[in-house]
């Protein structure tokens, strides 16, 4: 199946590109996608999964136009076409 994955904040700037297109077997969960965009990009790897390689807690995760909490990605499965959004979470003042 294919996917886009969209990157917003500081997950754009260290990627380096706004969005992707990637393939994955049918079936992928999003658990599947955060580990196969942290081996293709080991710079992110910290933004979307925890030392434990399990997807970070604070990552504000969205599929078409629904939220998905972080702990929900083992058991998101995901269809072709779907748009996968990816924020970290910012902070500043």
């Amino acid at each position: 199946m294919k996917l886009r994955v969209q990157y917003m904040a500081q997950l754009r700037t260290v990627i380096g590109q706004a969005e992707e297109f990637i393939e994955l077997p049918d079936g992928s969960r999003l658990s599947d996608v955060l580990i196969q965009l942290a081996a293709r990009h080991s710079v992110a790897r910290s933004h979307l999964l925890t030392d434990t390689g399990q997807p970070r807690p604070s990552l504000l995760i969205i599929i078409n136009e629904a939220a998905v909490s972080a702990r929900d990605a083992a058991t998101t499965e995901l269809r072709s076409n779907d748009v996968v959004t990816l924020l970290p979470p910012i902070a500043g003042g």
